[in-house]
Formats: structure tokens, sequence, C-alpha cells
């Protein structure tokens, strides 16, 4: 070895020695589940969304309800210990043609998803209405909470055309799911 005292003259060899004998690897995207968030997307689906890494895995503790039993739900899928999607459901009061997301309202563009979707740069989101005849209305669920919102958000995803575009078929795949696993009587 030649020795030059300079460290990263070392670190260029070592490089170039893993290099030549195939040793290196690039990162890439790591195995995702086949089934993600409630059985909503297939993992392959949104492997576009995802940053290079070593491990993923997902974690969504809640189950997909939020009528019945809370207000609610949320799935993250992870890369390398950092949250890389994070998929969102919530009963709200407002519906189409109010003010459900001011960001959204400002920063997105609109698309064809529930009833009002958007895309934006990092995510995607929508609301819709979801009768509901069969649920006892009270305190805990009042009559006027009927809307659902749904978000997606990514995290390290570039702002690029297809990005958005994933972001847009997932976002409407999402809403159908959605309308069927609530049991949504307008769906």
């Amino acid at each position: 070895m030649i020795r030059t005292g300079t460290r990263p003259v070392v670190a260029a060899a070592v490089g170039l020695l893993l290099l030549l004998c195939g040793c290196s690897k690039e990162p890439s995207v790591p195995s995702i589940p086949q089934s993600l968030c409630w059985g909503a997307f297939v993992g392959s689906s949104v492997v576009p969304l995802l940053p290079k890494g070593e491990s993923a895995y997902q974690r969504n503790e809640l189950p997909f309800d939020v009528f019945e039993k809370q207000s609610n739900t949320y799935c993250s899928l992870f890369v390398d210990d950092h949250a890389a999607l994070v998929v969102q459901a919530e009963r709200r009061n407002s519906g189409k043609g109010t003010e459900w997301n001011r960001y959204v309202q400002k920063h997105g563009t609109p698309i064809q998803a529930g009833d009002e979707g958007h895309v934006w740069s990092g995510g995607a989101g929508t609301v819709f209405l979801c009768e509901r005849p069969d649920l006892p209305r009270g305190p805990a669920l009042p009559a006027s909470q009927k809307y659902v919102e749904l978000e997606l958000t990514t995290d390290r995803a570039p702002d690029t055309p297809r990005t958005r575009e994933v972001l847009t078929g997932l976002l409407q795949q999402y809403a159908q799911f959605a309308k069927h696993k609530l049991k949504c009587s307008n769906a």
C-alpha cells in the first residue's frame, strides 16, 4: 500500500477496490410488504414514492374504521426507520365546497378523487360524503359527522409529474377502498 499520509486517498483506494471486486452495493428501494395499509394498496404501487434504503416495514395499529370506534386512523410505511409514506383517514363535519383543508385549497391542484381531491408537493388528499344510515347517532357520532377526509403524505419523494401521477392514482384507489370498507351507501 502506498502511504501518502492522507485519509481521503486511503478511502478512495478502498472504494475503488470494492468497486473492482463487485463488493459495493448501490442503495435501492427495499423490499416492501405485498399488501399495505389494511389491504388498500399493493406494495409495488408505492415504490415510486419511496427513498432508497436497507429495510422497510409498515405500522398500522388501528383498524380502518372512522365511524364506529374512532374518528381517525393511519398507517405508516417506514424505510430505514423513517416514515416515508403516511396514509390517513379522518371523520369530519365538512365536505366538498368548504375549507376542509386550507393548505390543500391553496397549494393543491384539483384531481378526480372522492368528492373533492387535490394533489400537491409531497401528498394528495380528498374528502367525500359517506352516508351510513345504519349507524346510531348521538354525542359520540353527531349527524353532522358524515364526511371522510383521506390523505397520503410522502417524505423525500421528488416533486415531479410522475410523483404527482402516482399520488393521484393511489388516492383514487384509496377513495374507492375507503368507500367500500366504510360501507358508504352512496358509493
